[in-house]
């Protein structure tokens, strides 16, 4: 399954062959419709009625009916079963159409005339502009076509022959193929009968052979008419093979909207679907960025904001989303992207000696030398030579390990020199913030989130120049421990995890989930490292690193999935109340994915870097690190040296599984 999951051309390539040899020798090819031909964008035929009602919802129409409008999708089963039975009890077979299902549906509902007319259509219009054609079947249509072959669509469907010949015309197949569809035939594929008709059409010297994706109606009783058949389980086996992340609730819109559009782009185009980055960013990434997009939107709207920032180098992605759909769903308020960073934001904005966020500045998984960490921080160690003595470090470049108590009793000796050196960095960066920041003013921030650090140090450092401004960050997740950059006028939202609550996907995040969304949202442009004046302008100065921009190669390609997944979504998704789709279930992918990745994604993933340490991009560590040995100690230290710890598990720790 995982070797499938890398090839998705092989795959592809695997069952247009099947295909092929399978129609080879025929004079006729029957072929069903729905899930063989033609697919719908959704998981389910009920989601369709499911976006009829939502979308009559959002338009306001038949207010005086919307209790009939708001349960339409229960109500549409329940009237089509009681149709059925009908026709059973009145002629022995449980075939129906469209029009007769509406019928009782009005019987039922006791709707007008006009409710009942308008949620045809839009049920007709809707399964119209959400269905496309499987392209191996297509390919083989057409081919078969070419090569004198007669095509027959046998289709067991309460829709009429001129409607499903209208759906596959608007898919891409040729027109005039001849339909038998069982609502017009009294009869069906499910039991036998439509398939004697099929018969009744053709000579006795053709050869018949039907393609279809049920199991019953498609291979059962074809065989049992004596009529050679292929079980069609394409669209099964990608959900098996390429959606093993996704919840099979049946019930949560946004999930079955999520699966079955990323579905149709993988199947559109495997040559895309062919990179697992490309795939990640489909199946994965993308639905965890629309919910995100969603809440943040949401949140907008409740508040009276000046403008939005969306914060380098993390926010790109949504800096996008926000230009290109933010209109449309009602949300206009200015927005900007801003270069900021940890690496610079923080050190300038210490005005106390908080071991917490100073921590941050030199933390990491990696082994440090105090010459490199003053180097990064910009201090001049030889000032400090002997403080470094005293603190137990006589060599300044001594692998040091994170957490060592010695690294921490330096910056105790030193600190008083510290803050000063913090003040005179300061100034350079509140310039440069001050050219999106105005005094008074309540401003969004968009970021990935986790401690609140570069929030806070915007408040302190604006602070500093007597700036008051309140600000307000959405993020994906905010920590417990955020609250030590809480301020009188910091507000601080999580879409994951929200400081002290949703605590049960803190363990996702701080084992692989923090660094695999840093990697994914990763723009294609460094790190800012600091700032520069020029001509009586402030620039950011943004770090040029070889491995940096590997990383950014990798990041747009789950970037341009993330981006077809949204844009394919967002027609439909406007054209419903955006507050339907406010929920965490578009991350049960990615936690699923975090949890329990497959082998080739632990592989695959795992050996992608990431900084170690605020704005050290260049000091880069695998998400899995790679035990030195089979011991049993040599295996622990590379577990404790992971970041992906789930991942780390699946290659070296199967048994624990």
């Amino acid at each position: 399954m995982n070797a499938k999951k890398q090839n998705f051309l092989l795959f592809n390539k695997m069952w247009r062959k099947k295909v092929e040899s399978f129609v080879e020798g025929a004079d006729v090819v029957s072929c069903d419709v729905f899930d063989t031909l033609i697919h719908r964008k959704v998981r389910k035929p009920i989601d369709v009625f499911r976006i009829v009602s939502e979308q009559i919802l959002k338009e306001e129409k038949y207010l005086d009916e919307v209790e009939v409008v708001f349960s339409f999708p229960s109500l549409r089963v329940y009237a089509e079963n009681k149709a059925r039975e009908h026709v059973f009890a009145q002629y022995g077979h449980h075939e129906v159409s469209l029009d007769e299902i509406y019928v009782n549906f009005q019987k039922i509902t006791n709707c007008t005339d006009s409710l009942k007319n308008y949620l045809s259509e839009k049920e007709i219009f809707v399964e119209n502009s959400i269905t496309y054609a499987n392209p191996i079947m297509l390919e083989i249509v057409k081919k078969a076509l070419r090569d004198g072959k007669k095509i027959v669509l046998c289709s067991d469907m309460y829709s009429s022959s001129t409607e499903i010949s209208d759906r596959v015309i608007n898919a891409g197949y040729p027109a005039g193929l001849p339909v038998i569809v069982s609502c017009e035939n009294g009869c069906s594929k499910h039991d036998g009968f439509l398939f004697d008709i099929l018969k009744k059409n053709f000579s006795i010297d053709e050869k018949i052979v039907h393609i279809g994706d049920n199991i019953h109606a498609d291979i059962n009783m074809a065989q049992e008419n004596e009529i050679d058949c292929l079980h069609f389980t394409y669209k099964d086996e990608i959900d098996e093979i390429f959606f093993s992340h996704f919840s099979k609730e049946e019930n949560d819109f946004a999930n079955c909207l999520s699966h079955g559009f990323a579905r149709f782009i993988l199947i559109s185009d495997p040559e895309k679907a062919h990179d697992i980055w490309y795939q990640s960013g489909v199946t994965v990434f993308g639905p965890l960025f629309l919910g995100y997009f969603f809440w943040l939107l949401d949140n907008l709207q409740k508040g009276e904001f000046s403008k939005i920032l969306f914060l380098a180098r993390d926010g790109y992605f949504f800096n996008k989303m926000f230009a290109k759909w933010s209109t449309s769903l009602g949300v206009n308020i200015p927005s900007e992207y801003i270069y900021v960073s940890r690496g610079t934001l923080l050190y300038p904005s210490l005005s106390d000696l908080n071991w917490d966020r100073l921590w941050f500045q030199f933390g990491g998984r990696r082994n440090k030398t105090l010459n490199g960490i003053c180097k990064k921080l910009g201090i001049s160690l030889y000032l400090y030579l002997e403080e470094a003595e005293r603190s137990g470090i006589s060599d300044i470049n001594e692998s040091i390990e994170s957490g060592d108590a010695r690294i921490h009793k330096f910056f105790v000796l030193v600190g008083k020199n510290l803050l000063k050196d913090a003040q005179n960095k300061r100034k350079i960066s509140r310039e440069y913030l001050e050219n999106y920041i105005s005094e008074g003013e309540k401003i969004a921030l968009c970021d990935i989130g986790w401690a609140g650090n570069i929030q806070g140090s915007i408040s302190r450092i604006m602070r500093s120049g007597g700036i008051s401004v309140d600000l307000e960050g959405f993020y994906f997740g905010i920590f417990p421990w955020s609250q030590m950059n809480n301020g009188l006028r910091d507000v601080f939202h999580g879409y994951l995890v929200n400081g002290s609550s949703v605590q049960n996907l803190n363990e996702v995040l701080l084992n692989g989930g923090v660094e695999l969304l840093e990697f994914a949202t990763t723009a294609p442009h460094g790190t800012t490292l600091s700032y520069t004046e020029k001509n009586n302008q402030i620039f950011p100065v943004l770090e040029q690193s070889d491995d940096d921009k590997r990383v950014q190669t990798l990041s747009a390609s789950i970037q341009e999935g993330a981006w077809d997944f949204v844009s394919s979504m967002m027609d439909l998704l406007i054209t419903m109340d955006k507050k339907i789709f406010l929920s965490r279930s578009w991350a049960e992918a990615f936690i699923n994915f975090v949890q329990q990745p497959t082998l080739e994604e632990a592989r695959t993933f795992g050996i992608v870097t990431h900084s170690d340490a605020p704005g050290a991009t260049l000091e880069r560590s695998h998400l899995v690190s790679t035990p030195a040995s089979e011991t049993p100690e040599d295996v622990e230290k590379a577990k404790e040296k992971s970041f992906w710890k789930y991942a780390f598990q699946k290659l070296y720790e199967p048994q624990d599984l």
